[in-house]
């Protein structure tokens, strides 16, 4: 009966111990991999400040070399046309032939003169092509302007950014998984709201990138001078003019004498008026003289 007492006794110690050191055993795991996933992080926003990981970045810039190199391509040009209509309508057919679409346009209607300047969106593999069909279109090349610019870096960065923002929110979710307190959760929930808004935040560049280097951008300006030759004023001469005018003011006297006649009743009664008063006050001045 004592030894029975004594085994039972050691079996619960024994599984004491065992409990105490899995549990401890999960506290360290769940600490290196916060401490894995802080350093990701800070390895992660040394990408952000320009300090990047020289293999990945080397990989990636590397993978782009050998893809497609990363270049927007922005065209501006000024040409002069014959029939402002006619080539308005000839390079939108063109344009549509060769992928692209119109953007922005802005045309101006001037005396001596009409232009227009319009946003073409063009695939890049066609941007050279569509430039020697608008210049072929004009009569006159005023300017040509081809600016090209590599954004091959700045894509890699991005890319390893993006890698590296993923691999942390990868431990941030095994921590999720496996903590156990409030606070611990709502921490760890936090750094993922932020991980995830900044991996949001570079694949929109991203795209952004990738769209500018699959659409090139052109900016064409096109006019038509207008005929400025000076037209002289049809009509009579000066000496027709001033006898037409003579004319016109005698005949404005003679109305305004026929507008006098037409008045002549308003004329009789103003004369009768102007006796009686002659006659009143003639009667007023000598009146005390009779008296005396």
């Amino acid at each position: 009966m004592k030894n029975n007492f004594l085994i039972a006794l050691l079996l619960s110690l024994f599984s004491c111990n065992n409990s105490e050191s899995t549990s401890e055993s999960i506290d360290y795991a769940t600490a290196d991999m916060a401490k894995s996933a802080e350093t990701t992080q800070s390895s992660s926003d040394g990408l952000s400040g320009g300090e990047t990981n020289e293999n990945t970045k080397e990989k990636t810039k590397a993978d782009l070399t050998t893809t497609s190199p990363k270049l927007i391509k922005n065209g501006y040009l000024t040409i002069e046309v014959e029939n402002y209509k006619e080539s308005r309508k000839k390079i939108k057919e063109l344009v549509i032939q060769n992928g692209g679409y119109l953007g922005n346009e802005s045309e101006t209607n001037e005396t001596y003169r009409i232009s227009n300047e319009i946003i073409i969106r063009i695939p890049a593999t066609t941007f050279d092509k569509m430039m020697e069909g608008l210049i072929a279109e004009g009569i006159k090349t005023d300017s040509k302007r081809i600016e090209v610019q590599d954004v091959g870096e700045e894509y890699a960065d991005l890319t390893a950014r993006i890698e590296a923002k993923k691999a942390v929110e990868k431990r941030y979710l095994e921590i999720l998984n496996k903590a156990n307190k409030i606070s611990d959760i709502l921490e760890v929930e936090e750094k993922l709201r932020v991980i995830r808004e900044e991996t949001e935040a570079a694949q929109g560049r991203v795209k952004y990138l990738e769209s500018q280097v699959s659409y090139s951008t052109i900016t064409l300006s096109l006019y038509k001078t207008l005929d400025t030759k000076y037209t002289p004023p049809s009509g009579p001469g000066f000496l027709s003019r001033i006898w037409k005018n003579l004319v016109k003011g005698w005949e404005g006297v003679l109305e305004f004498i026929i507008g006098i006649v037409y008045l002549w009743p308003l004329w009789i009664v103003i004369i009768l008026v102007l006796l009686w008063i002659r006659k009143k006050h003639i009667s007023f001045i000598i009146w005390p003289f009779r008296k005396k």
